[in-house]
């Protein structure tokens, strides 16, 4: 595999947690830039883009993606490591952001200006 590809259409299967059911979707699949290994996958999908051919074109890579091996759900994300944050401490985590950043375009006007 290459291990410079980040990212692409994969179909992954999905079973239930009794083993009794499966279903397939196509994902985007992202890889892990120094294994190549799958780490991460949409769980939303939608097409979309700037023009038709560029949707035409996210379109064939999914056709593409038919003939490659499928990949198994549970080999991509480990669900039980995800933290999930509450809204507010999303809120708080781009404040803080958004203050570094003021922050650093403000020793840039003064290094400028020096």
């Amino acid at each position: 595999m290459d291990v410079t590809k980040l990212w692409d259409y994969r179909v992954v299967r999905r079973e239930s947690e009794d083993g009794s059911d499966e279903w397939y979707s196509i994902q985007e699949v992202y890889y892990d830039d120094e294994t190549g290994e799958p780490m991460a996958q949409t769980v939303d999908l939608m097409i979309e883009g700037d023009t038709i051919t560029g949707m035409r074109t996210q379109l064939e890579k999914m056709i593409n993606c038919l003939g490659q091996p499928v990949l198994d759900e549970s080999d991509i994300t480990d669900f039980s490591s995800v933290v999930t944050k509450t809204p507010e401490e999303r809120i708080s985590e781009l404040e803080d952001r958004l203050e570094t950043l003021i922050d650093e375009i403000s020793n840039t006007k003064k290094v400028r200006s020096l």
